[in-house]
């Protein structure tokens, strides 16, 4: 879990840097570039995080059981049904409807879908990804 300073921001401040954060990625020129500020300003526990947030919104927008976004995302089932709550506001409909229109998100998909039939592979060792490219499910 990433650390968090028990330190409070007054909002005033935390709105700010909030907004410098966003405007920082807002003005990078390319998804490479991107890709290299995010991997520099968040830890692999956080980018994680971040990405599992997304993938828990994606597989319920697609109707996938909670049963199943636990066992693929390793979350607890806590977590899924607050980002199921959330995607139920329609404040946060703006954030589903956007990830949904993406295509770049059913390639994605059809990724952790390959995970799913195939099973995760090991954690390390040569050919670690060859199963998923025999089962004709990605290309890595």
């Amino acid at each position: 879990m990433p650390h968090v300073s028990r330190k409070k921001l007054k909002k005033k401040v935390f709105v700010k840097i909030g907004e410098q954060l966003a405007d920082r990625i807002c003005k990078t020129s390319s998804p490479a570039e991107i890709r290299w500020f995010l991997n520099e300003i968040l830890t692999r526990t956080e980018q994680i995080m971040l990405a599992k947030r997304l993938a828990i919104i994606l597989m319920l927008r697609k109707r996938y059981s909670f049963r199943t976004i636990q066992k693929t995302l390793k979350v607890t089932p806590q977590t899924v049904l607050r980002f199921w709550r959330k995607t139920k506001k329609p404040s946060f409909q703006v954030i589903v409807n956007k990830i949904s229109e993406d295509k770049g998100w059913g390639n994605f998909l059809e990724w952790l879908e390959a995970f799913l039939l195939v099973g995760m592979p090991p954690r390390s060792g040569p050919g670690r990804w060859k199963a998923m490219e025999r089962a004709g499910r990605i290309k890595y």
